[in-house]
Parts: structure tokens; sequence; C-alpha cells
């Protein structure tokens, strides 16, 4: 005899399990499924540390990478002052092709607006009012430092013979 499904009729009571196969069955399933548990939470953590382990390695990798690109900049920086300094002194230590060259040369740099903009920031008094006070004792300061007697002439604004007079003058006094 056979049930509507075509297994066998027994006494037993449906519904009830069968101590023998029903339960090795049951449990060898519900070990089964614990095993894939546990192998899908291991799979997790593995991944998981894998990820972390990936991150670690791609901040150190950064890390790493940064103090290059750091060490690079220093090392540019260095050459370009050491570049700068031997372009300096090789720039003063060169012979002036003229007195403006040399005049440049002997000054600082200019920087800021007005280098830029190429406007000549020394501008050029006008001396014309200037009115040099003749002192024969200043005269004679300059010519005991070398000045020439032209050159006093020049810068008083008086003759040659006017300056001879006055270093006559002072050197009586």
């Amino acid at each position: 005899m056979t049930d509507g499904w075509g297994w066998p009729k027994s006494d037993r009571l449906a519904g009830t399990p069968l101590s023998d196969t029903s339960d090795r069955g049951t449990r060898r399933a519900g070990d089964r499924a614990q095993d894939r548990a546990q192998d899908r939470a291991q799979d997790r953590e593995r991944r998981a540390q894998e990820r972390l382990a990936a991150a670690e390695q791609r901040s150190e990798s950064r890390i790493a990478q940064r103090d290059a690109l750091t060490q690079e900049r220093e090392r540019a920086r260095e050459a370009r002052r050491i570049e700068e300094a031997a372009r300096h002194e090789a720039r003063l230590n060169a012979p002036p092709t003229n007195d403006v060259e040399a005049l440049k040369i002997s000054k600082r740099r200019r920087s800021g607006a007005l280098a830029r903009s190429g406007e000549e920031t020394k501008k050029e008094r006008d001396t014309r009012s200037y009115k040099t006070i003749v002192d024969p004792a200043r005269i004679r300061t300059l010519a005991d430092r070398g000045a020439s007697l032209s050159g006093l002439a020049a810068a008083f604004g008086i003759t040659v013979e006017e300056v001879k007079a006055a270093l006559a003058e002072s050197a009586t006094t």
C-alpha cells in the first residue's frame, strides 16, 4: 500500500518523525548549514582583513610617495639656490661694460611694483637753484682727502684760481 504520494504506508502516525532516519538527516542538514554559515563568516572576516591590509598598504604607499616628492622639491630648491648664488657671484665678478651696468651691479636689485612697471625709481633732482657755500675750511678738507683743484672748482661753482686762493688763505690761518 502507498500513500497519495507514492510512499509505502506505515502504521505510524503522520507527522511523527522517524527516529532513525529523519533525525540523522535533519542533523546532517543542520550541520551542513552550520558549516556553510561558519565558512561564510570566515570568508567575510578574511575579506575584511584583506581590505584592511590593502587600505594600509595604499596609505603607506601614499605617504612614501609624498615623502619622495617632498625630498625632490627640496633638492630642486637647493639646486636653484646654488645656481642663483653662482649667477650672482659671476655677475659681481664680471667686469662692467659701462658705468650704468657697474652702478646696477653695485646696488641691490629692485623688486616690487615700480620695478615691474619699468618706471625709473630714481628721479633726477632739480639742483639749479642750489647754492654751495664756499667755505675755505671745507675746500681744504676735501683737498686733503685727494680732491683735485678742477674738481673742487666744479663742485663749488668757482674758478680754479679762486680754489687756489681759498687753499692759500686757509693755510695761513
